[in-house]
C-alpha cells in the first residue's frame, strides 16, 4: 500500500511539471489567456522579494499583493496546455514564485494547484484510451531524456515542502476525480516516476526526513 501511494504521489508531481493540464483549453472559456498576458500581469504587479518572511509586512502593500496574487492565479488557471508550456520554457513563473512570502506561496498553491489537479483528472478521464496511452508515452520519454528530473530539482528548490504540498492535493484529486481505467493507464508512468523521485531524494517520494 505504501509503495502504491508513493507511485501515485510521484506521478502527480509530474502533472505539475508538465503544467498540470492536458488539453485544458475546453475549460478556458471564450477569451483566450496567453502566457504573455500572465507575464504582463506579473510585471505590472511588481512584487518585491518577501521570501524571507521576517519583517512585518505593510498592511496596505500586503492587501495589494493579495489582490494581485488572486488575479494572477485566476489567469494561470485559464491557460491552456500550449500556453502553460510557454511558461514552462521561459520559467517566468519561478521568478514570481520565489518572491512570495511563505504564506503567499501556500495561498498561490491553494488557488492554482487544487483546481488544476481536479481539471487534470477530469481531462484524463475524458480522453480516449489511445490518448491516455500517448500521454503516458510522452511522460516516459521525458523521464528517459532526463528532462523531468531536472525540472523536479528546480521545483524542489522553490520550497522545502513544495512538492509535498502539491502531492497532497494531487492525491486528493486522484482518488476523488479519476476513474479506475485512468488509474490503470497511469500505472507505468507512476512506476517510472517513483524511480525518478528515488534518484532525486535518495529514497521513496515523501516528506523529507
Amino acid at each position: 500500500m505504501r509503495h502504491r501511494e508513493v507511485m501515485i504521489k510521484a506521478a502527480l508531481v509530474l502533472v505539475l511539471v508538465w503544467g498540470c493540464v492536458w488539453g485544458i483549453r475546453a475549460y478556458a472559456g471564450s477569451r483566450k489567456i496567453t502566457a504573455e498576458r500572465v507575464n504582463r500581469a506579473v510585471a505590472e504587479a511588481n512584487f518585491s522579494d518577501w521570501s524571507g518572511g521576517k519583517a512585518t509586512p505593510d498592511p496596505t502593500e500586503a492587501s495589494r499583493r493579495e489582490k494581485e496574487l488572486r488575479k494572477i492565479a485566476a489567469l494561470v488557471n485559464g491557460l491552456d496546455f500550449q500556453e502553460r508550456e510557454k511558461n514552462r520554457e521561459n520559467r517566468s513563473g519561478e521568478t514570481f514564485f520565489r518572491k512570495l512570502s511563505p504564506d503567499e506561496k501556500n495561498r498561490f498553491i491553494d488557488l492554482t494547484i487544487v483546481e488544476s489537479m481536479s481539471r487534470f483528472m477530469e481531462s484524463l478521464d475524458a480522453m480516449k484510451p489511445e490518448q491516455r496511452k500517448k500521454f503516458v508515452e510522452q511522460g516516459l520519454k521525458e523521464i528517459n531524456e532526463g528532462r523531468t528530473k531536472s525540472e523536479m530539482e528546480r521545483a524542489d528548490q522553490l520550497g522545502a515542502d513544495l512538492l509535498d504540498q502539491i502531492s497532497q492535493q494531487g492525491m486528493k484529486a486522484y482518488f476523488e476525480k479519476s476513474s479506475a481505467d485512468t488509474k490503470l493507464d497511469l500505472a507505468p508512468l507512476m512506476e517510472a516516476m517513483n524511480e525518478t523521485m528515488q534518484g532525486l531524494r535518495g529514497n521513496e517520494f515523501g516528506p523529507r526526513q
